[in-house]
Order: C-alpha cells, then sequence, then structure tokens
C-alpha cells in the first residue's frame, strides 16, 4: 500500500508534462502558420551547428532557389539562347538571402525542437512503462509479501490455536487431576473424621456404660438396702391389713363358715384405697358385698405410705396391688 500512492503521483505528473508538451506545440504550429514570409528576426551563431546542420542549410539554399525560378514570370515568346539574368541589387539580394537563411533557420529550429520533443516524449513514455513495470513489480512483491505474511499469519494462528488446545486440555487435566486429589483427600478426611468420632462416640458410650453400670451398681445397692428396710418395715404388714379391715367388716347374718371371698384391692403410694375388684365369690352375694365395704370403709394404710416412701420400687411390686381373702370364721372375735 506504501508504494501504489508514490506511483500513481509520479504517472499524473507524467501526464500533466506531456500534456503541456502537446498544448506548445500545437500554440508554435500556429503560430508558424500566421507568421508572414519575410519577417524581422534575430541573428543565430551557426558555428555551434554540427555537420547536419551544414547540410540543412545547403538543402535551404537549394529550397530558395526553387522558390526564386518559380516567381519568374513565365514567356510566351518562343524560346531564345539563355541568357544570364541580370543580377539583383546587392542590398536587395542580401536583405532576402538573410530572410531566406532566417527562415531556414528556424525551420531547422521547429525540427530540432520537434526531434528534441519525441525525443523527450519517447524518454517521458520508455520512464512511464518503467515506472509502471516497476510498479507492476512492486506490486507482486508486495502482494508476494502479503501472501507470504497472510501464509505466516495462518501457520503462527494455527499453532497458537494448537497451543491453546493443549493448553486448555492440560489444564482440563490438572483440574480432574486436582479434583480427584481433592476428592480423595476429602474422603481420607471424612473417614479419619468418621472414624475419629466413631471413636469418640465409642469411648462415650463405654464411659455412658460405665457410668450407667455403676449407677446401677449404686441404684441397685441403694434398692436393696430400701428394700431390706421397707421389707424390715412390712414384717407383719398383711396382719396389719387383716386388722384394720376386720376392724370395718360387718358380719351379714347368713354368712356361714366354710365360705370365702377373695378380693383384689388397689392402692396409691399414700396408702390410700382406689379399686376394689370381686375376684372370687363366696356364693354369698352379701357376704361379697360386706367384704368389698369393708375395703372402702378403711379408706387408706399409713404403714403403707411409710414403706412406699421407703422402698417405691418394693411398694410397686409387693403392694400397689395384692389379694385379700375373707372368712367368716376369721373376722369372727
Amino acid at each position: 500500500m506504501s508504494y501504489i500512492i508514490p506511483i500513481i503521483l509520479a504517472l499524473v505528473l507524467h501526464l500533466a508534462l506531456a500534456m503541456s508538451f502537446i498544448v506548445h506545440q500545437f500554440s508554435d504550429l500556429q503560430q508558424s502558420r500566421a507568421m508572414p514570409r519575410h519577417i524581422q528576426a534575430q541573428m543565430y551563431d551557426l558555428k555551434a551547428f554540427s555537420t547536419s546542420t551544414q547540410k540543412e542549410k545547403t538543402k535551404a539554399k537549394d529550397v530558395k532557389l526553387a522558390e526564386e525560378k518559380k516567381l519568374e514570370p513565365k514567356k510566351t515568346e518562343p524560346k531564345v539562347e539563355k541568357k544570364p539574368e541580370p543580377k539583383p541589387e546587392p542590398k536587395e539580394d542580401k536583405r532576402e538571402e538573410k530572410a531566406q537563411q532566417q527562415l531556414a533557420e528556424r525551420e531547422l529550429q521547429k525540427q530540432k525542437k520537434a526531434e528534441q520533443r519525441k525525443v523527450e516524449a519517447k524518454k517521458l513514455k520508455d520512464k512511464l512503462e518503467q515506472k509502471k513495470a516497476e510498479a507492476l513489480k512492486q506490486r507482486e512483491i508486495e502482494s508476494k509479501r502479503k501472501l507470504a505474511a497472510k501464509e505466516k499469519a495462518e501457520k503462527e494462528k494455527q499453532l497458537k490455536d494448537k497451543k491453546r488446545k493443549a493448553d486448555q486440555e492440560k489444564k482440563k487435566l490438572d483440574k480432574i487431576a486436582a479434583d480427584k486429589k481433592a476428592e480423595t483427600e476429602k474422603k481420607r478426611l471424612q473417614k479419619a473424621q468418621a472414624a475419629k468420632v466413631k471413636k469418640q462416640q465409642q469411648r462415650k458410650r463405654e464411659e455412658q456404660a460405665r457410668i450407667t453400670a455403676l449407677a446401677k451398681q449404686i441404684a441397685d445397692e441403694e434398692q436393696f438396702a430400701a428394700d431390706q428396710v421397707a421389707k424390715e418395715m412390712a414384717s407383719g404388714i398383711d396382719v396389719y391389713i387383716k386388722r384394720m379391715l376386720k376392724g370395718n367388716f360387718r358380719i351379714p347374718s347368713t354368712a356361714r363358715n366354710g365360705i370365702k371371698a377373695l378380693v383384689r384391692i388397689k392402692l396409691l403410694a399414700s396408702g390410700r384405697v382406689v379399686a376394689v375388684d370381686l375376684i372370687e365369690s363366696s356364693g354369698n352375694p352379701a357376704f361379697d358385698k360386706a367384704a368389698e365395704q369393708a375395703v372402702w370403709r378403711t379408706e387408706s394404710f399409713p404403714r403403707v405410705a411409710e414403706i412406699s416412701r421407703a422402698s417405691p420400687e418394693y411398694f410397686n411390686r409387693e403392694l400397689r396391688t395384692f389379694m385379700m381373702s375373707f372368712k367368716p370364721e376369721d373376722l369372727r372375735w
């Protein structure tokens, strides 16, 4: 691109010079046609002309003589012997000769200028052709350079693309490897943490089991002690309960020895009666009812409350619910 603009400017300049030369030549030709045959001209130094110039002078003189012969009037009279023409006045002859010489010199100058212009036009044309060839050559060089640059850029692009793809693939593989390593490390840490937690939980369970066993042992020991106290307190409890029930029993007149009513009694921890159920009838409804009423009439057993406070387990196991049988012969005083 940097060579095209100077080439175009050079072509425009040479075309302008060629047009100027043609216009100048055309104006000289018009001027020579309008100029009269006899004019006042400037003298030239003929010594500077070469041998070809001398030949042109000789030719110009021959032309002059031929024109003078044409200017002579034709004689209608029969031919006679030629007589030597009278010589013109020396002054006029010199003036005419001088004018013819100037005309010949002017023609010669025009021919020389024309030849020079032709040579210059040829040189200009050759120079333009040379410039054109140089421009064409330069365009070819530039085209080759651009093609080479394009091929080089394409190769570089391909190499860059190949390198970029290789880098992307490497990054991808590195990321996969890093992710795999991180996942492995994560699993290892999770496994180690799980093992640690499991160990801690096992240790905690063992500690809890030990504490529980110790607490159970203590509780068992305490319970055993309480049971012992409760047993001591409960010794004779059945006699105590029977005595209280006997005091509140109203034996019906229809009751006969040999019958028995079995009643289930349910107490609270305070020793209060909450339920009385006839489990086995005596066959005498009045006696069965009298047995139930004797329990409800008693209401509570204070010693049972003391045993419950001393050992709730013993109370729940032995005294919360129990069976009591009623026989007429046992209830009579």
